[in-house]
C-alpha cells in the first residue's frame, strides 16, 4: 500500500499517521469513512490488531481537530480544501438532520400561550378572602419569642461579666 502514496517504507513509518490520512484522501480525490482510512494506514505502518486499537480515538482526534480535514457527516472525512465555505456550513448541517428530527415549531409560542391564558385568571377571584378566615398576627407571636431571647441573652451576658470580673479581681492580686 506504500507504494499507493508512493513512499518508501522508511517515510511512512517516520510520517504521522494524520499526515498519512491527509495523503490518501489528497491522493484519491474523494471522501473515505474513518474505519476505512484508519484500516489503510495501520496496514501501511504494519500495526498489529492491538497496536491499531491502542491508536485509533487518538489519530480520531488528530483528524478532528486538523484544520485540513471536514467530516461530512456519517463518519465520512474529506480534506476541506475541497469545499467551498457555504458546502461545508450545509454539509455539517446536514449530517445533523439525518439523524434528528429538526422541529420547526417556534417554541416560543407555547410561552405566548401560558402568557395569555395567565392574563386571563380573573385576579378578584384569586384575591378573594373568606371573611370567616380569622387572620393569625405572626407578629405578635415573633415578638413574644424576641422578648424571651433577649431576656435569655442579657442573663447569659450578665453571668459572663460577673466571671470577667472575678478573673480581673484575681489578676490584681
Amino acid at each position: 500500500m506504500s507504494n499507493a502514496l508512493n513512499l518508501e517504507a522508511e517515510e511512512v513509518k517516520e510520517m504521522a499517521m494524520v499526515d498519512l490520512a491527509y495523503q490518501m484522501l489528497n491522493q484519491s480525490k474523494k471522501p473515505a469513512y474513518y474505519r476505512d482510512l484508519y484500516k489503510e494506514i495501520t496496514e501501511m505502518k504494519n500495526m498489529s490488531e492491538s497496536e491499531a486499537m491502542d491508536m485509533i480515538a487518538q489519530v480520531y482526534t488528530e483528524i478532528n481537530l486538523d484544520g485540513r480535514f471536514i467530516c461530512l457527516g456519517e463518519n465520512l472525512w474529506g480534506l476541506k480544501r475541497w469545499y467551498l465555505v457555504e458546502t461545508q456550513e450545509e454539509s455539517a448541517e446536514s449530517g445533523f438532520r439525518g439523524k434528528f428530527a429538526l422541529d420547526d415549531d417556534d417554541d416560543f409560542e407555547d410561552d405566548e400561550e401560558l402568557e395569555e391564558e395567565y392574563d386571563e385568571i380573573d385576579n378578584d377571584r384569586v384575591n378573594d378572602v373568606d371573611e370567616d378566615d380569622e387572620d393569625v398576627d405572626v407578629d405578635d407571636d415573633f415578638a413574644d419569642d424576641e422578648k424571651e431571647t433577649d431576656e435569655e441573652f442579657d442573663e447569659d451576658l450578665d453571668d459572663e461579666e460577673l466571671e470577667n470580673e472575678d478573673e480581673d479581681e484575681d489578676l490584681d492580686m
